[in-house]
């Protein structure tokens, strides 16, 4: 008979760790305390749109193997609309552009040369990326582990124009953390996996169906197929244990469920709960008071006629930083992304409408107001933990000092920004850590 593991929220890294835990013989019971799995990355129909909408834009990039092969383990790789490689449309005040494609040249010349030939930049801002390109692959992440991005770049000169057009949205998309406060050691190994590898690598992958129909009905059906146990609309409440040992879970309706293991892929804050009311965990500190988060805001904008391409466009020194244009059915239907959105929680939906439709007007020169055929802002509070290097030193690992309990999620240490990628890793390592049991 299967060892059955219990797995604690049914996001990306549950249904990571649910799918190789049937790779590896094992029976995951998934508890996830919503009707449906996905976690963030889900999908519904807003009636006021009167179309489907993600809970927030996501975008993958082509360098996420642990993501791809998740994807192509549940048959959904062909709904991902790939780049062939990195093809991002920068946006000026004035209506100025710059379109950076990557060339097919070896790294890091494949970034660095569209730059260097095409982008505005000063003689500063040239002499700096040059340089900096050149040290890059001789760069080691450990030797940035205590500083931010702001003081690395700092080490390589001043390129305040560079910094507006590269380094700021690049961290914000990646870190969801202003430069000031970023890990340098986390920006620098996507560095490495998106900019220092193949050409081909560098792309980026926009969902080309709803984020259900990527993540979570396929795993639906995979896992169901394997005899996996689903429980929806099931939260959990405390561990069950004694001895240093877990041995299961009590939901909050009161019902106990065992197993062999218990993964907890919940999120940090949730976590805390979970263990704040388990007094087998009592003597174990995972530091989660001291991991602070950081929101993300995505602004659907349904319009009547279509605004200039190519997407996504990157509005330099703007609060909306991002536009996308929807690959789905609907049509004119655009999602505007701000990361690190703190100073917009306490705003209303007019005050950042308003803001949207100045910044249109800025960057492309139209009056939004009546092109809008529909608004809709999703306010993600907790998008992801805001990643310092105090905070990524914080991260716990997927082992706990309770035997039988082991930790998955974005926000746990792998090496990676807490990102989908890692979510997924996460799951992955998880389970193999199973095998100490």
């Amino acid at each position: 008979m299967a060892k059955r593991v219990v797995i604690l929220g049914g996001g990306v890294a549950g249904i990571s760790a649910a799918v190789q835990a049937v790779q590896r013989g094992w029976q995951p019971v998934v508890l996830e305390r919503t009707p449906h799995l996905g976690g963030r990355a889900r999908s519904f129909f807003d009636k006021s749109l009167g179309c489907i909408l993600d809970n927030g834009q996501h975008a993958l990039s082509a360098s996420y193997n642990e993501t791809l092969s998740l994807l192509k383990t549940l048959n959904a790789t062909d709904l991902i609309r790939w780049q062939r490689g990195l093809d991002i449309l920068y946006r000026f005040e004035g209506q100025r552009t710059f379109r950076m494609k990557s060339m097919p040249l070896p790294a890091p010349l494949h970034f660095l040369l569209p730059l260097l030939l095409k982008a505005p930049l000063t003689r500063p801002d040239r002499r700096f990326l040059w340089h900096f390109g050149k040290k890059l692959p001789f760069s080691r992440g450990e030797d940035l582990r205590d500083l931010t991005v702001s003081q690395w770049l700092a080490q390589a000169g001043n390129a305040p124009f560079l910094q507006n057009l590269l380094w700021e949205p690049l961290t914000l998309a990646t870190l969801n953390t202003p430069l000031h406060q970023a890990s340098a050691e986390l920006l620098f190994t996507v560095l490495q996996q998106a900019f220092l590898s193949a050409h081909s690598r560098s792309g980026l992958g926009i969902p080309a169906a709803g984020l259900s129909g990527l993540f979570g009905d396929p795993a639906t059906a995979f896992l169901a197929e394997k005899n996996a146990i689903i429980r929806l609309s099931t939260a959990a409440k405390a561990l069950i244990g004694d001895s240093g040992q877990v041995k299961g879970i009590k939901t909050r309706s009161g019902e106990e469920i065992f197993g062999d293991a218990v993964i907890s892929t919940l999120p940090h804050h949730a976590l805390a709960a979970v263990l704040g009311e388990s007094p087998v965990a009592g003597a174990v500190s995972l530091n989660l008071d001291q991991l602070r988060d950081s929101p993300i805001l995505t602004i659907y904008l349904k319009l009547s006629a279509p605004l200039p391409g190519p997407f996504p466009a990157a509005l330099v020194a703007s609060p909306l930083q991002w536009l996308f244009e929807s690959s789905g059915e609907t049509a004119n239907l655009y999602a505007g992304v701000i990361s690190d959105a703190r100073e917009f929680l306490g705003q209303s939906r007019e005050s950042i409408l308003n803001m949207v439709v100045r910044e249109i007007r800025r960057f492309y020169g139209l009056n939004l107001t009546p092109m809008l055929a529909g608004f809709k802002l999703i306010a993600e509070k907790r998008a992801t933990i805001l990643q310092t290097p105090a905070t990524n030193r914080l991260r716990p690992g997927v082992k706990t000092p309770l035997r039988g309990f082991f930790l998955a999620g974005d926000w746990v240490h792998t090496g990676l920004p807490a990102t989908i990628e890692s979510a997924v890793l996460s799951g992955r390592l998880a389970v193999e850590a199973l095998a100490d049991l």
